[in-house]
Parts: C-alpha cells; structure tokens; sequence
C-alpha cells in the first residue's frame, strides 16, 4: 500500500535472520570437509504479521485490539483440530504494554515467539517473547529496540535458525522515515535479548531473506520503480538491485533459498520472480552498491492476471510454491516456482492459478488484512501444506490446502455449508467448506 509518506527470508521458518555461517569442520582422508548446511526449515517463511509453529501444529495471530487492561495480545490457535468440532482458540497472551504487534516470528531452536511493535511517535519499539512450552511471555519482556528506533506501522521480523538470531525491521523512533539512521534493520539474539547495531535502509513494509546468500530483499514505499532495496547483512550495507520488471509499489517480498528466486508481489494484478541465482555485489565490499543478477536482465518474469491488489507473499521452499495474498479483499493466488536453481528464469517456468476466499462463517464479505499482510505458508508434517491468512476485522484465520487449489482453484471459493464452527454461536455456516479451505476463529468470535 503506497502510504502518505510522514516525516519520515523455509520451511522451518525462513522467517530468518542472516549472518555468518557455523564455523566447524570435518577431516575426511586428510581433507577438510565443511559441514553440510542446516536442512530446509519447516514453518511458514517469508515476514507476516502471525507465525506458524508445525511441530506444534499452533498459530501465533496478534491481535488489532487491546484488552481489558489496555496492552497488546496474541491469540494462540490450534491448528490440529477440526474447527466444526472442536475450539481451535487454545489461548489469549497478553502483553505488558499498550502497543498493537506488527510481526511474529517462530525461533524453533528455543521454543519462542518473537513478537515486535512498537508505533508511538517518540518511543521506542519492543520485543516480547512468549515461551511456547506454557504460553507465557519470558521473564523480562518487553525487551527494548535499540535506542531511538521503533517497529512502526508495519514493522516485521525474521528468525533464522543457522545464526541463532532474528532480523527486525526497524524506523526512526521520532518520525518513522526512511533516510534516517536508524530506519533499516537490527540483528536481536533471542537468548541473550540483545540488539546489534542497525543497518540503514529503506523502511521495509514487508522482507525477504536468503539464509544461504545472507541477503535481505526488502519490499518499501520507498524503493523507486525498477528498483528494489537488497542488504548485504554480513556487510552491514544497503544495496539496490534493478530490474526494469519490479513496479514501483512492491508490497511484498519471500525468498525460495533453495533455488535463490524472490516473489514481490506489486500490489496489483501481478508479481514479479526474480531469479537470483548467480548475482553478485558490485562492488565486494563499501557503498553504494548494487546487487547484480546473474544471466541476462532482467532476469525476471512478470507475472499477470492475477487478482486485484495482489501485496502479500510466503513460500515454501520444499514444494516451490508461493501463496500470494490481496491488500484488504479476498484475492488469493498460487505460483509454481523452479523446482531447482536455473541461469535465466523464463515465463515457461511459472505456472500460476487464481481464486477467492468465500465469505466467511459470520457471513462478512473476506478481505486479508494488509499492512502488516497477514500471509503465511507452512509444510506440516501431520497437515496438509498449507496457506495462510487472516481478515482483516481479526475474526478468522484462512487455511488454504495448496493441493486442493492447484487441482481445484474454483472450489476455494466454495462457501462453506449451514452449521456452526464449534465454540461460537453466531456462526451461520460452518468452518470448512469441504474444497480445501478451513477457517479458524480467533477470539473476536463469541
């Protein structure tokens, strides 16, 4: 969404944060072997408003409201469950303070929930985190963003599991503009609740990471037509990469790390996919800087006829697909991606089918909530793989069954039948529509 400007990264989450690779090796017949990277995660990846933990099978969804006591919330949501036979709502987590959270992330090494807000003009942001094993916030959250810097309006966070640490978008506390120092991005240690310094940067509405390239793509109102923001992380630099296919409102941006291909979504009825694999920073090291692809440019294919509105994005880097997402309507989309690394991605790559959410179980025409897009893919063992996303009136959460819609977009849109979903009663049908899609309430639901 193009704002009034004010004064102003897989499958286990590549939620991910990037940095510097384990050291460690082996000795194999008198040769050095380095260690095999870490295996694809498993949880939603791609920066959004809630997080998925799969081991668990459970939602973390932020809250719009405050509770009784003024302070934020996170709903806590079994996705396990049936929702026409059994409450999916397992908890309400309640923060200390009166800020509305922008961005969760899941760090499944340490069993947290990294819950970032913070969008008073003059104050700083925030990091809670919750403890998954009891569903309570750690002893000593809220933990300060460096001094001077906030979430802002639409401020997220990525975990990674190979660094251990989390990439948190931050503003300039006092205006929330792009241009300041300290507008970019903040390494946070989960365990030691520590900030690094932040790199200067556009202010990301939403971003990608590749946990194997260390790069940040971000996806900013303030990135220029042809142009999209690239941070060089373990260089502690804001690049710029050109492609005469990005539009100049990229809303939303996820990375396929196993094939180093981008989606940014363009808040229109297409995306673009930038294929990475290959590129380089020029130069190696100092600003500015750009990150060349590799191949001919663009390197890119613009994808269309897509819904209108298309912003947010998550992909699965096991299955190469990405779920895409409409700005405030009921918009979804599916891209195939490259199933493995190419030199120059073509049209002939991509596959792409579109739909829409039905009404919801309350009856109420759906639109995905944006800024923060609520969007999220997750590859569960023990569910179906998955997309994601919550309307924007915070009273349900989507689950899109990806292989149901490749095989049957148009049964996405199927309402579901005459019921009640279980746990509410003012529900007019029930939660599952029985073509893929389940909708899960979240406490607004009485």
């Amino acid at each position: 969404m193009k704002l009034l400007k004010v004064v102003f990264g897989t499958a286990a989450v590549f939620f991910g944060a990037i940095a510097v690779f384990g050291c460690g090796s082996d000795s194999s017949g008198g040769k050095t072997v380095a260690p095999p990277p870490p295996p694809p995660a498993v949880t939603a990846p791609g920066s959004g408003l809630f997080a998925v933990d799969c081991a668990r099978q459970l939602a973390y969804v932020p809250l719009d409201t405050l509770d009784g006591s003024g302070n934020g919330q996170v709903a806590v949501i079994n996705l396990a469950v049936d929702p026409d036979t059994t409450d999916p709502r397992v908890t309400i987590v309640h923060l200390t303070h009166p800020d509305i959270p922008t961005g969760t992330a899941l760090d499944n090494d340490d069993s947290l929930i990294i819950v970032v807000s913070g969008q008073t003009s003059g104050q700083d942001g925030k990091v809670d985190l919750i403890d998954e094993n009891s569903n309570t916030l750690v002893a000593g959250s809220p933990f300060a963003f460096p001094p001077g810097s906030q979430s802002g309006y639409f401020g997220q966070v990525l975990y990674n599991p190979t660094t251990h640490q989390a990439v948190v978008a931050t503003c300039d506390s006092a205006t929330c503009s792009s241009g300041t120092a300290d507008t970019g991005f903040a390494l946070f240690d989960p365990v030691a609740h520590t900030f690094g310094g932040i790199i200067q940067a556009n202010y990301a509405e939403t971003f990608a990471l590749n946990s194997k390239t260390n790069t940040v793509i971000d996806a900013s109102d303030d990135d220029h037509s042809g142009q999209i923001g690239a941070v060089d992380v373990p260089g502690a630099r804001a690049c710029t990469l050109s492609d005469a296919n990005i539009d100049s409102d990229n809303d939303g941006s996820s990375f396929d790390n196993t094939t180093n291909i981008v989606v940014v979504s363009n808040e229109s009825d297409n995306a673009t996919v930038i294929n990475l694999n290959g590129s380089t920073y020029n130069p190696a090291a100092g600003t500015p800087c750009t990150l060349d692809e590799g191949g001919t440019p663009p390197n890119s294919v613009l994808v269309p006829n897509l819904p209108n509105a298309t912003a947010g994005s998550a992909v699965d880097p096991s299955t190469h697909q990405a779920f895409l997402i409409s700005d405030g309507e009921n918009g979804v989309a599916l891209l195939q991606l490259p199933k493995k690394p190419v030199a120059q991605i073509q049209a002939g790559n991509i596959t792409s089918e579109s739909s829409k959410l039905s009404n919801d179980p309350l009856g109420a025409v759906w639109g995905t909530q944006g800024d923060p897009y609520a969007v999220a893919v997750a590859a569960c063992k023990k569910l179906p793989l998955s997309g994601f996303a919550v309307n924007y009136n915070f009273t349900f959460l989507a689950e899109v069954n990806l292989a149901d819609f490749k095989k049957d977009p148009a049964g996405i849109s199927t309402a579901p039948p005459a019921g009640n979903c279980a746990g509410t009663t003012t529900t007019v049908t029930k939660c599952d529509n029985g073509k893929g899609v389940k909708f899960f309430p979240l406490p607004g639901v009485k």
